[in-house]
């Protein structure tokens, strides 16, 4: 009842709070100033932009769509700086008038080839008291300063921040501050995306000729976000070039891919496609004499506004779609299929008000499929049906205040189907619905203080043991002066719906998504973080981070079953903790991140701390690159970690086999080797370290840009294994020295 109570005392006091700065909002001798900056060139928003009014504190940074709000601003003539890395500052003389909001659209001029080339984050502003721990907001830019290897990709960047690991090189599956893969949520402009990666995780399925801007959230994010225990990556693509066509060509040793974008009626319209290259290098790449992967991906997104009707409107439609085949030439293995397709329908509004709203309605269905062939295997099948609508608010105050809110609605089905050992079709379905509502007050009127103190709420869970969910989120900046700024963050979040595997295979290929069963409770996690920001330069910043995260419900392979009675499932609990270090450094012509982890993640069975595979006590990433001048880059990183842990074969046995009755009375017996297992993840492989280099030229081709770029993965050769073959002992290592060519033409 306590518990109860407090829950509603948390609430009353949040909208206690909004509803009396709705009364007295009004702010004598003051005014807002908001609009969109926009790139002069192609018309797209630009994204991280810096909008600050001189001789005042008041400034503000653009979002992922161009868009900045500045309350609070002395009424009179001003004097508007607007700059951002890449391009010419602007300077603009507006005048502010009592508790009205005047409206700009900013176009700002691309500078030349050279200054865009290594910086990133120049004249950026960072809201002094901005609460946005664990968060680190992402642009082409920045993935452009690593080798690309093979080809460039979101996911392999994210690996070299602090906080992320992966298990291996050619997979680009990450884990979280000790989270599992599912703990992940990956957002495509307000949709789902279930499976992210093309199959065995060689790289992301979303393209990143795609991406205008992405937002990584590894811990105590917002409460506008839910769903998932560890990470929440939301990615914005393009929205095209509305005044001119565009094409661009991409080619490497695994795939090749088109993009053309350009403007239509009131808007404009991106498209990408991909397609990959069934060759030797693929199977190189994958270490494989066999690697049947074949795989394409496809994305779109067009955007309307009418200024006849309504200019502070923009209706955005987008879609994506991917598949992956795997199909063996050998009968003997398993075939796999993988789909994804997602679409949504966006609707962005500016009201007369501080008021900025966006409607999300998406459809995002997976699909995944096992074909045993003439395998041991049986066959397997996976469904994911996700229909979603949100409405999401956000109003600012006079005095800078802010207040966002929403409601979320989703239909969630899955559908899992197996054959088991006696041929008989068994399966699990659910489908349920899932309404969440969130608030969040943002104390920003003070200069150095910054407080963000939300709830997230489910009036209807997918649990059916948990109908109601409660998760209290907050998050503090105190920033005493310029140069330095301590952060802190506490935060509950929920699961429900996770993916099943079994951490004894060392491939997983299968990975199917479930509603929680009704006899289990939805995994809840909690968060605690601190750190601290030094500003030591306008170029150099350092960064220290430590966390505590404790969950609890996990649903893990009940291992231990020995009767078909017993649920296949159990509920765990799990814990990490752990540092994280990270400094960055960058001038006109030389750019470097060093980030280093120390971290510990246990997963707790009968009262037993077990580390999980994707533990890692030591992770070291250092990237550098160098603008040589007249159009060469160069670029380089290093990456050193703790080997995972892996379970030990302790030895054989042999069991009767009745799979097959007509063979049971076989002269020859019907006995199969069965494997004994050794205490989980009681080893560790050795240590882990790779060097990459790059070097990439852009120079004119008749009327074409175009960039060329020579990789080398693995550079003096570090054999680093992936796993021990468990039928004959051997070590598998992973990429060794790998030289490749990428070739990008735009038209």
């Amino acid at each position: 009842m306590d518990f109860i109570l407090s829950k509603k005392s948390f609430f009353l006091f949040l909208l206690t709070i909004g509803l009396s700065q709705t009364i007295f909002s009004y702010e004598a001798g003051r005014g807002y100033l908001r609009g969109f900056v926009i790139d002069s060139l192609s018309g797209e928003p630009i994204s991280y932009a810096t909008v600050v009014v001189k001789g005042t504190n008041k400034g503000s940074t653009t979002d992922g769509r161009g868009y900045f709000l500045v309350a609070g601003i002395p009424v009179g003539n001003r004097e508007v700086i607007v700059s951002c890395v890449g391009y010419n500052t602007r300077n603009l003389n507006v005048f502010i008038k009592e508790n009205e909001i005047t409206q700009l659209e900013i176009l700002l001029v691309p500078a030349s080839i050279r200054l865009q080339e290594l910086s990133i984050v120049g004249e950026r502003y960072d809201r002094e008291n901005a609460a946005d721990l664990g968060l680190e907001k992402i642009t082409p830019r920045e993935m452009d300063m690593m080798p690309v290897g093979i080809e460039n990709d979101i996911f392999k960047y994210l690996q070299t921040t602090t906080g992320v690991r992966s298990t291996g090189d050619v997979t680009s599956k990450y884990y979280v501050r000790g989270g599992g893969g599912d703990q992940n949520l990956v957002l495509l402009n307000g949709a789902t995306v279930y499976s992210p990666f093309h199959a065995l995780g060689i790289f992301s399925v979303v393209d990143p000729e795609m991406i205008s801007i992405m937002e990584f959230n590894k811990g105590g994010f917002a409460p506008i976000f839910g769903g998932r225990l560890s990470s929440v990556l939301n990615i914005i693509t393009k929205d095209g070039n509305k005044n001119e066509y565009h094409g661009s060509a991409n080619a490497s040793f695994l795939s090749g891919k088109l993009a053309v974008e350009g403007p239509i009626p009131n808007g404009s319209f991106i498209v990408t496609g991909r397609k990959s290259w069934y060759s030797k290098m693929l199977k190189k790449y994958l270490n494989s004499k066999e690697a049947p992967v074949s795989f394409y991906d496809f994305s779109f997104k067009a955007n309307y506004t009418n200024p006849s009707i309504d200019k502070n409107s923009k209706f955005v439609i987008h879609g994506f779609m991917s598949e992956d085949a795997l199909e063996n030439e050998n009968p003997l293995k398993e075939d796999y299929s993988i789909k994804n397709i997602v679409g949504g329908l966006n609707w962005h509004k500016v009201w007369s008000s501080p008021l900025f709203s966006v409607v999300n309605l998406s459809y995002s269905g997976f699909e995944a499929e096992l074909f045993p062939n003439y395998s041991q295997s049986k066959p397997r099948y996976n469904k994911v049906i996700d229909i979603s609508n949100d409405w999401d608010f956000t109003y600012m105050y006079p005095g800078g205040d802010e207040i966002a809110f929403g409601v979320q609605n989703k239909y969630l089905n899955t559908k899992l189907e197996v054959i088991n050992l006696y041929g008989q079709k068994s399966g699990y379905n659910a489908d349920r619905f899932d309404l969440s509502f969130y608030f969040t007050y943002k104390f920003y009127r003070y200069e150095n203080i910054g407080l963000d103190i939300g709830i997230r709420s489910k009036l209807f869970a997918l649990s059916k043991l948990r109908p109601f969910l409660f998760e209290p989120r907050i998050n503090f900046t105190y920033k005493p002066n310029p140069t330095i700024a301590f952060k802190a963050a506490i935060g509950r979040y929920s699961q429900e719906i996770v993916t099943l595997s079994d951490e004894n295979e060392l491939i997983s290929i299968f990975e199917p998504w479930v509603i929680i069963p009704d006899n289990i409770s939805a995994s809840e996690a909690t968060h605690l973080q601190g750190g601290i920001k030094i500003y030591l330069s306008e170029t150099f910043t350092m960064e220290m981070e430590g966390y505590y995260k404790y969950i609890t419900n996990l649903i893990d392979i009940n291992t231990a079953k020995y009767s078909a009675a017993q649920s296949d499932f159990r509920n765990v609990n799990g814990k990490s903790y752990g540092v994280e270090y990270l400094a960055e450094f960058q001038s006109d012509d030389f750019y470097t991140k060093l980030s280093y982890s120390l971290g510990w993640a246990f997963k707790i069975i009968n009262e037993k701390e077990l580390f999980p595979r994707y533990d890692s006590r030591h992770s070291l990433n250092i990237i550098a690159a160098y603008n040589i001048g007249y159009g060469w880059k160069v670029n380089s990183s290093w990456t050193f970690s703790t080997g995972m842990p892996f379970t030990p074969i302790a030895g054989f046995y042999d069991r009767l086999d009745i799979s097959d009755p007509w063979d049971f009375y076989s002269i020859f017996g019907n006995y199969k080797s069965v494997t004994y297992w050794g205490e989980r993840n009681s080893k560790r492989l050795p240590v882990y370290h790779r060097l990459d280099f790059g070097v990439t030229n852009k120079f004119k081709l008749f009327n074409a840009d175009v960039s060329l770029g020579a990789n080398i993965i693995n550079v003096y050769n570090q054999k680093n294994i992936f796993y021990f073959n468990r039928d004959t002992g051997e070590k598998v290592y992973m990429l060794t020295f790998f030289p490749s060519l990428t070739l990008k033409v735009d038209l």
